[in-house]
């Protein structure tokens, strides 16, 4: 693991860029709004999560703070 390299994937969607920047050793802080992705690439990154390599949370990015709707097609 590359020591004190930090990502951070804003939009991880089904984890491509989070996949490519852990094979290069990297820490990655993921961030996914749609709690369907997030339970699948949990259990993707299972290992990686439990190892302290990957991060993953279940937020959006808005201007302003608190809680919004969000609708999934």
């Amino acid at each position: 693991m590359r020591e004190n390299k930090l990502v951070f994937d804003i939009g991880m969607h089904i984890g491509q860029d989070t996949c490519h920047f852990l094979k290069m050793g990297y820490n990655v802080i993921a961030v996914e709004a749609n709690p369907d992705l997030v339970i699948q690439n949990r259990k993707k990154f299972r290992k990686e999560i439990e190892k302290g390599q990957l991060i993953i949370l279940n937020v959006g990015i808005c201007p302003k703070n608190g809680k919004i709707p969000f609708f999934k097609t």
